[in-house]
Order: structure tokens, then C-alpha cells, then sequence
């Protein structure tokens, strides 16, 4: 499976502050946030339901990495989404296994693969304390 996805009680802005925190006292960060309704809304003048991305990282796991194999970077930084969806708010992560999948022939492929297990196990519980 691509995602995983739970649905929140809290709509979309309270549910991103909530991850942030729990993001960060488990020892992710959020890199960027990206606003897709406003971003939408502002190039195409349309409307569009709220949709927020976070690209997050944990710096020992990307370090971990990164030193395994440096094009490690190029499905860096772990994203997940949060947004309205007919009345109800998803929290959608993005797994990272299925990212790193993408890059089977890299050296270091079954280290990172672990890596990037560990990361998903930690980013699905952290997801979870969302609903």
C-alpha cells in the first residue's frame, strides 16, 4: 500500500498543529509546509478544499542514511498530508518503504530499507495519535 491513512476528528489546521507537536516531541522535525488550497487559490484562482503537506525528517535517520548512500536524499524528506476530504479530515502518510522501493538498485538498498522501516513504523505511530 502507497499510504497510510487515518481519519482525524480536528479539522485540518488543528489537526497540522497537533502533528507538529507530536512530530517534534518524537524527535521529527517539519522541514517546509506547503499550503496547497492558498498556493492553488493564488496561481490558478480556484478554490480547493484544505490540503496541507508537511515534508518531515528525523536528522538521525537521514544521517543514517545519507551515510549508507547519498542519493538516499532523493526521496528526502518523508511527507505527509493532511487535508479535507468530503466533510472529514485525512492525515496521509506518504510510506516511506513504497518511496524507497523506487530506488531498488542503489548500493545499500537492504540498509536502507531497514532505515526506511523504522521510519514508517515511528511515522504511523505518530499518525495515529491524530485521530
Amino acid at each position: 500500500m502507497i499510504d497510510y491513512t487515518k481519519e482525524s476528528k480536528m479539522n485540518v489546521r488543528s489537526a497540522v498543529e497537533k502533528l507538529t507537536k507530536d512530530l517534534m516531541d518524537n524527535k521529527w522535525g517539519v522541514l517546509s509546509v506547503i499550503d496547497v488550497k492558498k498556493i492553488l487559490a493564488e496561481k490558478l484562482k480556484v478554490e480547493f478544499d484544505d490540503y496541507i503537506i508537511l515534508d518531515v525528517c528525523n536528522p538521525d535517520l537521514a544521517y543514517r542514511g545519507l551515510s549508507i548512500n547519498k542519493q538516499a536524499g532523493l526521496i528526502l524528506p518523508c511527507k505527509i498530508a493532511v487535508y479535507a476530504d468530503r466533510g472529514k479530515t485525512k492525515v496521509s502518510l506518504y510510506n516511506p518503504t513504497v518511496a524507497l522501493s523506487t530506488a531498488s538498485s542503489i548500493s545499500g538498498y537492504d540498509k536502507l530499507n531497514r532505515l526506511a522501516a523504522e521510519a514508517e513504523d515511528a511515522l504511523k505511530r505518530i499518525v495515529d495519535m491524530q485521530v
